[in-house]
């Protein structure tokens, strides 16, 4: 009964409204469309020029934008490859160092001339020169020299884009690591070669001007960095020969729109990596000069980029207008810069104008004859429409409020709960259309929750292991404090963030007899679960070496832990993991710090009433890089007052969203600040600076300190 007085009161009300309606609709429809016209007319040129100013207005923020962070973005990646190199070669200088000032470590590992057999394979080759040279000299040195061949060969198994590295020996002979030793006979003078003859005169690490490679693999680029023997000669120099692939990917491949492009700007003002190479008739590389360029414009925005400036400047370039983005470098005197035309970066607003002012011409020719069409329309519509809105509108209502009472009950269900509930309509329109996507609705929204359910569930357990990983590598290291309280005579205090829940970083110190307190600061290579089981390991192995020996009498120096540990590092890593790590004996009663330095941090010393400076002491090769390594010792005094600070370089590598890094200055500066605190609070001071400076950026490494204080 209900359904059919509900279905009555909307059939007649529907014949009623409809009938005023029309009349009502025509009117005004054809009133509106004739004020449209006429405002179509007025607003129509005024509305493109706006929307195409205001979006080219937009586009040009938005494209700078983007061209200025890809450049700085670009620019940090580029510094990053030369770092790997740059970090390989110092590695290698240290490790031959090591063999040329302690021959008597290592066992002679001679290695063999060039081999044509070996064409187009990565082989390790022994060269020498052919002039008058102590036979009997070369050969012993170069002997234990071949030791190198396992680091070398290692190092360019894992670079990619190096192409040859190489230990050249003042002696007259090099050991070399490359693939083309068919194309090479047994003699060679590495002594003649530039990349040594720079090494040598600058005394230093260098890196050469970009070349093309002589066995035509492009663009390539060389890092060398000499090597002394205990008195400070010039023993040899250790190299690095690499392609530029990477980082002519990372110029070449960069890419923004149709007209954008990259280039690589030296400390000349010459362009040194771009689209293409132009070469002389003499084969050598064509540089483009752009600080002398007669386009002035040009040549500041090149100025600016050689002083290492980062900006963006809108110059003109060939008669077309460009938007150019730059930022330096900061390993190499370099800078980067993407370029794009402007006329392509505000195209999308011009076209938008021009198709506005289009669109207007065809509305107007469209609504003039709609205007026709609907007068003649609504005289012969009014007359038919009075007769069969009656009877339309009776099947209507009852064809309508049918499906959409079944949906209407369906939906109260699945809203109750129930999202198993099926709704049947079959009336093959848009009310279909819609029960079969509320169903959808209803299964997905089932399946949704069940695998919510199961992923939450999977998260959590994950979580909870790693947060119990977390508890058990924090239980492992020193977190009471004070920790020796029956002890004035000195005052130690010491931190560590992991980057991960876990981390490699780690610190430690242990009473080894009652006169004596180790300090241990370590930083394992990679971070995360690996890192940390490595970080345990180096943790137990100098702890036991340092305490067992010592109940056998005099103990082991920090060196000789160190050498010992070495060794058992080495065995079966296959990993290739290492450990930069420092290890001090403090004798309480004298203040004597007896120390070895395994390629970490130098620590921070203050000594007096003074301030925080660097106790520099040449480091000695890292933990787990090579076997029977020789560790040389150091001693400094503490007096009353001093106070040494150990670190990792998660604090000196620490970036803000500049991609800037925190650096040695401002650590310093930060020290030096806080001078004369309590140390834990000194080191929380630290580490706010650190936060300070970060501004919100993600931490990226482990950040571990430890002061010691003689009271």
């Amino acid at each position: 009964m209900k359904k059919t007085t509900i279905r009555k009161k909307v059939s007649s009300l529907t014949i009623t409204i409809s009938i005023v309606a029309m009349f009502l609709v025509g009117a005004i429809a054809i009133g509106g469309l004739w004020m449209l016209r006429q405002n179509t007319i007025t607003i129509s040129g005024d509305l493109g020029k706006v929307a195409a100013t205001d979006s080219q207005a937009a586009l040009e923020r938005q494209m700078t934008d983007r061209l200025m962070t890809l450049a700085q973005s670009k620019a940090a990646l580029s510094d990053a490859n030369l770092l790997f190199i740059q970090n390989s070669v110092e590695m290698m200088a240290q490790g031959a160092a090591e063999i040329i000032n302690n021959p008597e470590r290592f066992i002679p590992n001679p290695v063999a001339p060039p081999d044509p057999d070996n064409a187009g394979i990565m082989s390790v080759q022994f060269l020498r020169a052919e002039d008058d040279i102590d036979e009997a000299l070369l050969l012993s040195e170069a002997s234990l020299m071949g030791n190198m061949a396992g680091l070398l060969f290692n190092i360019i198994e894992n670079n990619v884009d190096a192409t040859t590295n190489y230990i050249g020996s003042e002696q007259g002979y090099i050991i070399i690591v490359d693939e083309v030793s068919y194309r090479k006979s047994e003699f060679f003078d590495p002594r003649a070669r530039p990349w040594y003859k720079a090494a040598k005169e600058k005394n230093d690490l260098i890196w050469t001007d970009i070349f093309l490679d002589a066995y035509g693999r492009g663009l390539a680029i060389t890092c060398a960095k000499p090597f002394h023997d205990e008195e400070g000669n010039l023993a040899g120099v250790a190299g690095i020969g690499t392609q530029l692939g990477d980082l002519t990917e990372i110029v070449v491949g960069t890419r923004v729109g149709e007209t954008g492009y990259a280039f690589m700007l030296n400390e000349f003002g010459q362009v040194i990596i771009a689209d293409e190479i132009e070469l002389d008739a003499d084969g050598n590389i064509v540089r483009e000069d752009l600080l002398n360029s007669d386009n002035k414009a040009l040549a500041a925005v090149a100025s600016n980029m050689i002083n290492g400036q980062t900006g963006i400047e809108r110059i003109f370039i060939d008669g077309k207008e460009f938007f150019v983005a730059y930022a330096p470098l900061e390993i190499m005197p370099w800078s980067l810069a993407t370029v794009m035309e402007v006329s392509e970066a505000v195209a999308a607003a011009v076209l938008m104008g021009e198709s506005i002012i289009k669109l207007t011409d065809t509305a107007l020719s469209e609504i003039d004859f709609t205007i026709i069409i609907i007068v003649g329309a609504f005289l012969v519509m009014t007359a038919m429409m009075v007769i069969l809105i009656g009877t339309a509108s009776r099947h209507f209502v009852g064809y309508l409020t049918q499906p959409i009472t079944v949906l209407q009950e369906g939906v109260m269900q699945i809203a109750e709960g129930n999202l198993e509930h099926i709704i049947e309509i079959h009336t093959g329109d848009e009310i279909e259309d819609l029960g079969l996507a509320v169903n959808k609705m209803s299964k997905d929204l089932n399946e949704y929750i069940i695998n919510l359910q199961f992923v939450t569930a999977e998260k959590e357990r994950i979580g909870a292991e790693l947060d119990v990983a977390t508890k058990i590598q924090a239980s492992m290291l020193p977190a009471i404090f004070p920790a020796f309280p029956e002890r004035p005579e000195f005052d130690i205090y010491a931190s560590m963030q992991p980057a991960k829940e876990v981390g490699g970083d780690f610190y430690d110190f242990f009473l080894i007899d009652n006169d004596t307190l180790a300090i241990v600061m370590a930083d394992v290579s990679g971070k995360g679960v690996p890192a940390a089981l490595f970080m345990v390991i180096t943790k137990t192995l100098i702890k036991n070496n340092a305490q067992i020996a010592s109940k056998g009498g005099a103990g082991k120096s920090p060196k000789e832990v160190f050498e010992t540990v070495n060794n058992l590092l080495c065995e079966g890593n296959e990993a290739d993991m290492f450990v930069t790590a420092f290890l001090g004996y403090f004798d309480i009663p004298t203040g004597k710090l007896s120390f070895v330095n395994a390629g970490h941090n130098p620590p921070l010393l203050k000594t007096g009433d003074g301030k925080y400076d660097w106790l520099i002491r040449p480091p000695g090769f890292i933990l787990a890089g090579m076997e029977d390594m020789f560790y040389k010792q150091h001693e400094v005094s503490l007096q009353p007052g001093d106070e040494i600070f150990l670190y990792t370089d998660g604090i000196t590598e620490a970036f803000n969203n500049e991609i800037e890094m925190f650096g040695e200055q401002r650590f310093k500066e930060a020290a030096n600040k806080y001078l004369g605190m309590p140390l834990k609070e000194f080191t929380v001071s630290i580490k706010r600076e650190i936060d300070k400076f970060a501004d919100g950026a993600e931490q990226a490494d482990d950040i571990t300190m430890l002061v010691l204080r003689r009271s």
